[in-house]
């Protein structure tokens, strides 16, 4: 899925508002887990405040990792930006310790 760097780094709450010229690019996401969806094997997702689903396919264990409450960092490509339905996909976590500069 590493197609390069990011093009962008947002904030989960700017996200929808902000996001729309990136739709089709990977971009960075920093957000708060609001839920864990590791119920299909093929489709584990993990969302985020604002609407944000992250589809992280068959890697059941990352987005298993994930607790309600913990701040993410999600790189993966836009697929849709409409307010309340935002969609990165593919999507994986990524290392809370490299550098974001949320714009």
């Amino acid at each position: 899925m590493d197609d390069g760097q990011p093009c962008e780094q947002l904030s989960a709450k700017d996200l929808p508002s902000k996001a729309k010229p990136y739709v089709g690019k990977k971009i960075t996401v920093k957000g708060t887990v609001t839920r864990v969806d590791t119920s299909n094997q093929n489709s584990s997702r993990i969302y985020l405040e604002k609407g944000i689903e992250c589809h992280l396919g068959r890697f059941k264990a990352m987005a298993a990792s994930c607790q309600i409450g913990d701040t993410v960092f999600v790189d993966g490509f836009l697929k849709r930006c409409d307010d309340g339905d935002v969609l990165i996909e593919p999507a994986l976590l990524r290392d809370p310790t490299a550098k974001f500069i949320a714009h």
